[in-house]
């Protein structure tokens, strides 16, 4: 139940543009040759697209901030409203007027959970979907995940000199897609750039 908001987030999350690069490094794997378990691999796919995708997350999420919520009882404002009028009203520290007074909660067991959202079917199919878990019927039972989302990211080392780097650099800027931002480009850029990479080597 206190996941719905999260829930809620990372649904909106890989509706906005998460979905989008998930099914383009899968139709890699399965049709351009790409490796995950390869650290050359790897080190292209941040080469190549590393930027695209914090840039697709900062578009997002200053979006999503901007978007309007529907709150129960008052009325509607976007996540950064909600922000900068509570640090107004509240203080910075989100304590009341008074230095030290919180705000008390009735509802401990409510606390934080949004209704709407934990009634929208969609959006519990999707909690459903990715924490089978925490589906029981067992009132007494613990919901503690199976295993903690806790992914350790080595960066992986360029597996060029300089001098080839800059090398494959000219090549890729060379063509007409390497900075589109149309997902079909960007499947050509992967096409062209390990064809490169793998010239490169052999030289």
């Amino acid at each position: 139940m206190h996941n719905i908001r999260i829930e809620r987030l990372w649904r909106d999350l890989t509706l906005g543009f998460g979905g989008k690069w998930k099914s383009f490094f899968q139709d890699l794997e399965q049709h351009d040759h790409l490796d995950h378990n390869l650290d050359a691999h790897i080190w292209l796919l941040h080469y190549l697209f590393l930027g695209a995708i914090n840039t697709d997350a900062l578009i997002w999420a200053g979006s999503w901030n901007e978007h309007v919520l529907s709150i129960r009882g008052e009325r509607q404002r976007s996540p950064k409203d909600m922000f900068v009028f509570g640090m107004m009203q509240n203080g910075i520290r989100g304590f009341g007027s008074e230095e030290g007074e919180e705000d008390v909660i009735e509802d401990i067991d409510g606390y934080g959970v949004d209704w709407e959202d934990y009634e929208d079917d969609s959006v519990l199919a999707h909690h459903h979907a990715h924490n089978p878990f925490a589906v029981s019927d067992n009132p007494f039972q613990a919901h503690h995940p199976h295993h903690l989302s806790h992914v350790e990211i080595d960066l992986p080392n360029n597996p060029f000199t300089t001098a080839q780097t800059e090398f494959l650099e000219a090549e890729l800027s060379q063509l007409p897609y390497r900075h589109s931002q149309v997902m079909t480009d960007r499947h050509l850029l992967w096409v062209s750039a390990l064809s490169l990479c793998n010239e490169i080597v052999a030289v």
